[in-house]
C-alpha cells in the first residue's frame, strides 16, 4: 500500500465545510472527507510548526512539549521506519523551516523537493525590492504606521515572489502541482510514502485577489493587500473593524486558494488509478485566532482555534464515518506504520486512530494535552488539556483555571468547579505519565512558586548545533 501524509500549516478545524462551516469554500477538501474517516477530537501536541513534526516524526513528546531546534540525526523517524520496510520515502514541501537553518527534516527521507516562495524562505536578492502586482498600500491599515514591518520581513518575501502573476507562480500552485507530477511518475508503484507538507494558509494571509473577492465585497475594493497588515503588528488595538474584517476576511481566502491548489492534486490522484492502493492522511499542525479575544495569529496559552486540527482519513477499502477518539500527531507513528505493515519502536506512546475509529471506540486517549516550551518561566500558559467536551487552561492552583466548552469564548470554571478540579488533577497526572522531569512536577504540585528550577528539563531537548538560532530569528539580517 503507498501512504500519502498531507500536513496543512495553521488550518483551523472549523473553517472546513465538511466540519460545520457554512460560509468558507473548501470544496476540495470536503471531497476528501466524504471519502474518508473524520476526526472530530483531533489536537495538537507540542506547538507550533517544529515542535510539531518533531512529535510526529518521533513518535514522542517532549517533557513536557518539544522546543523548536533541529531534528536529531539519531531518530528513528517514521520515514526512516517506512524506508526499513521497503517504502520509497519522499518529501514535498514549502514549508522553509523544514530545512532552512540546518533543521534536517530533508534527512529521513531517500528523496526531497523543496517549493520555494513562502514566508521566511530567501531565495534572492536585489538592489530594490518590487512589491507583487497584487499589494498597495490600504488606508485601512495607516494606523499601524507608514514602515510596519517593511523594513525587512516582507522586503525579504517580496524578492523571493519577484515576478509572480500567475496562479501557478505562488508557492501553494507549485506544490500540489509538483505533488501531482510525482503520482504520475510513480502510478505504478505499491511501496511509496509521500509527505507533502503544505505552508498556506499560514501567515502572510497574501491571496491572489480573486480569491480575497470571494469573502471581501467592500464596494471599490479590487482585492489587493497591504503588506503592513502580514504581520505581528495585526492585533493592534487601533485597528478599524473594517480592517479587522478584511483580515478575517484574508484568512479566509487563503484556506480557500489552498483548497483551490489542493484540487489539482485530488484531480491527478483520481487520474492517476492510485485510489485502489493508496492510504491519504490530510491534517492540520495547528490553526490561529482570527480575532477571538482581539488576536491575530498564535500564542500561548494555547487555546482551541490554535490547537484543534483537522484529520481525514481516506483508505483504499473505502469505509468511512466520524470518529471522536481522541487524537494527538504522536499517533501517526502507530497509524502509518499498522497500514504498512512496518515495525514501531517499543516505548513510543503512539495509538492507532484508523483501529479506533474502525472499531467505534473511544480510543486509547481520555485526554489530549497542548502547549509550548516557551513561556513557562513568565507564566505566559502552562499547558492546556482538552477532553471531549471543552479545555482546561491549566495553573497551578484549580481555581485559577479557565474552562471553556468548544465553540465558544466562554469561562464557566465557576459554574462547574467540580469538573475543574478533575481536569486539572488529571492533567497533571497525563503531564507525569508523559515522563515529564520529576522535579517540573513536584513544583507544580506545590504551587509553581517562584521561578522554573534550574536544574529541571522543560522538554525532551537535546543540545543544538553550537550557535544554532531558529531560522526566523536570523532570517532578515540579510540584504
Amino acid at each position: 500500500m503507498n501512504i500519502i501524509l498531507i500536513l496543512i500549516d495553521t488550518m483551523r478545524y472549523d473553517y472546513i465545510g465538511a466540519n460545520g462551516n457554512d460560509w468558507i469554500e473548501t470544496p476540495n477538501l470536503d471531497r476528501l472527507a466524504a471519502q474518508s474517516w473524520c476526526f472530530d477530537r483531533a489536537f495538537s501536541a507540542s506547538f507550533p510548526t517544529i515542535p510539531y513534526r518533531t512529535d510526529v516524526m518521533t513518535g514522542k513528546y517532549g517533557n513536557p512539549f518539544h522546543v523548536w531546534k533541529p531534528l536529531p540525526f539519531d531518530t528513528r523517524s517514521l520515514p526512516s521506519a517506512l524506508g526499513e520496510a521497503g517504502y520509497a520515502t519522499q518529501l514535498i514541501h514549502d514549508t522553509p523551516h523544514l530545512v532552512n537553518g540546518g533543521h534536517a527534516f530533508d534527512y529521513p527521507f531517500h528523496t526531497w523537493t523543496f517549493i520555494r516562495g513562502a514566508e521566511v524562505d530567501r531565495a534572492w536578492m536585489d538592489d530594490e525590492a518590487q512589491w507583487p502586482s497584487n499589494w498597495c498600500k490600504d488606508p485601512l491599515f495607516d494606523a499601524l504606521g507608514e514602515d510596519a514591518d517593511l523594513t525587512k520581513h516582507n522586503l525579504t518575501y517580496a524578492r523571493t515572489n519577484r515576478g509572480r502573476e500567475n496562479l501557478d507562480d505562488w508557492n501553494c500552485a507549485g506544490l500540489f502541482n509538483t505533488a501531482a507530477k510525482f503520482l504520475n511518475d510513480n502510478k505504478r508503484r505499491d511501496n511509496f510514502f509521500l509527505w507533502i507538507d503544505c505552508f498556506d494558509p499560514h501567515e502572510p494571509w497574501d491571496v491572489p485577489p480573486e480569491f480575497m473577492l470571494k469573502y471581501d465585497k467592500t464596494p471599490g475594493y479590487d482585492g489587493r493587500l497591504d503588506p503592513r497588515a502580514f504581520q505581528g503588528s495585526r492585533s493592534n488595538p487601533n485597528l478599524p473593524d473594517e480592517a479587522k474584517a478584511r483580515l478575517k476576511a484574508s484568512y479566509a481566502a487563503k484556506v480557500t486558494w489552498m483548497d483551490h491548489c489542493f484540487g489539482r492534486f485530488l484531480e491527478a490522484f483520481d487520474a492517476s488509478g492510485l485510489a485502489k492502493n493508496t492510504a491519504i492522511l490530510v491534517a492540520g499542525d495547528h490553526g490561529t485566532n482570527v480575532g477571538e479575544r482581539g488576536k491575530f495569529g498564535k500564542g500561548a496559552p494555547v487555546h482551541e482555534q490554535e490547537i484543534h486540527i483537522p484529520l481525514f482519513i481516506k483508505t483504499p477499502e473505502g469505509d468511512t464515518g466520524r470518529s471522536s477518539a481522541i487524537f494527538q500527531p504522536q499517533d501517526f507513528y502507530a497509524t502509518i506504520t499498522n497500514l504498512a505493515s512496518a515495525s514501531m519502536p517499543d516505548g513510543l506512546d503512539s495509538h492507532d486512530i484508523l483501529a479506533a475509529a474502525r472499531e467505534n471506540s473511544a480510543g486509547n486517549r481520555e485526554l489530549a494535552l497542548a502547549g509550548t516550551a516557551r513561556g513557562w518561566s513568565d507564566r505566559n500558559g502552562y499547558f492546556t488539556v482538552f477532553d471531549q467536551n471543552g479545555y482546561l487552561e491549566w495553573r497551578p492552583k484549580p481555581e485559577d483555571c479557565l474552562l471553556t466548552p468548544y465553540g465558544t469564548l466562554d469561562n464557566t470554571a465557576a459554574d462547574h468547579p467540580d469538573h475543574v478540579k478533575s481536569l486539572h488533577t488529571a492533567g497533571l497526572a497525563e503531564l507525569e505519565r508523559r515522563n515529564a522531569d520529576p522535579i517540573l512536577i513536584d513544583w507544580l504540585k506545590n504551587g509553581a512558586e517562584g521561578n522554573v528550577p534550574e536544574n529541571c528539563a522543560l522538554f525532551d531537548g537535546w543540545p543544538g548545533p553550537e550557535g544554532f538560532r531558529t531560522y526566523f530569528a536570523r532570517a532578515y539580517d540579510g540584504p
